[in-house]
């Protein structure tokens, strides 16, 4: 195997920095990856020249310049491709909004969204990040993740943004309501995201079996309350999500 220091060493730095919500210093970069203190700071004025990254008061942070590489390879990505018609046609039969999502670091990124002429409104459009600890797709996606994996995306978090005032605020109530979630096999918010929407949504896995993404379906609140029996739409989109696993192996 070919051995670039320099290109493994940004590449490095590019997924350190992916994985925290907050800027990390130079400093913290060195010590975290063993780069040469040198060295990181040369890759790093690289990277700020290209875009990849963005110095701010308190460190780095990824970036204009990623979100225009990960825009490209969604284009071309066949989970997106293989998805659409089946995430369209949901959106179709049930009125409503579909989507498909998927984690990246900590947080929730809509790479597809698909909406019925009788759907509401909701803050999903491709590009979008959310809080995955406050999506019902990225819930879906976390509740079948290894629980080592879903410590150590969040553990650096002493408090949770939340942005309707519901939601989990801590790790430890993260983790209770995705042991529900995985036990159930699908995810649902009730507003965390946007006031009267609710979501239900479903994992989409690979053919490791690992879930790389979810479909979610978003409803307005009169419509799918927690008083609604939910089965037919929770069985609609669990079909869904089945369909695209089932393309992708």
């Amino acid at each position: 195997m070919a051995e670039v220091p320099a290109l493994r060493r940004s590449i490095a730095i590019l997924r350190h920095l992916a994985s925290s919500n907050r800027p990390i210093t130079a400093g913290a970069l060195v010590r975290a990856l063993e780069i040469p203190r040198s060295s990181a700071y040369e890759l790093l004025t690289v990277l700020e020249e290209l875009g990849l990254v963005v110095r701010t008061e308190s460190g780095y942070v990824l970036g204009a310049g990623v979100h225009e590489l990960g825009s490209s390879y969604l284009r071309t990505n066949p989970l997106q491709r293989l998805a659409q018609p089946i995430v369209r046609q949901l959106a179709e039969e049930t009125s409503a909004t579909a989507q498909l999502a998927v984690i990246r670091g900590w947080e929730t990124v809509y790479v597809l969204k698909e909406q019925s002429l009788k759907s509401v409104a909701v803050i999903t459009a491709t590009g979008v990040r959310m809080p995955s600890y406050l999506t019902a797709t990225g819930r879906a996606i976390l509740a079948h993740l290894p629980k080592s994996e879903v410590l150590a995306m969040f553990q650096s978090e002493s408090g949770f943004v939340t942005r309707t005032g519901q939601g989990p605020t801590t790790v430890k109530a993260l983790n209770a309501i995705l042991a529900q979630d995985r036990r159930a096999g699908w995810a649902i918010e009730h507003g965390e995201v946007t006031p009267g929407i609710s979501t239900i949504a479903a994992p989409v896995y690979d053919v490791l079996s690992r879930p790389i993404a979810a479909i979610g379906l978003s409803l307005a609140g009169d419509v799918l309350t927690e008083d609604t029996d939910t089965e037919p739409l929770v069985n609609k989109v669990l079909a869904a999500a089945a369909e695209v696993t089932a393309k992708l192996r």
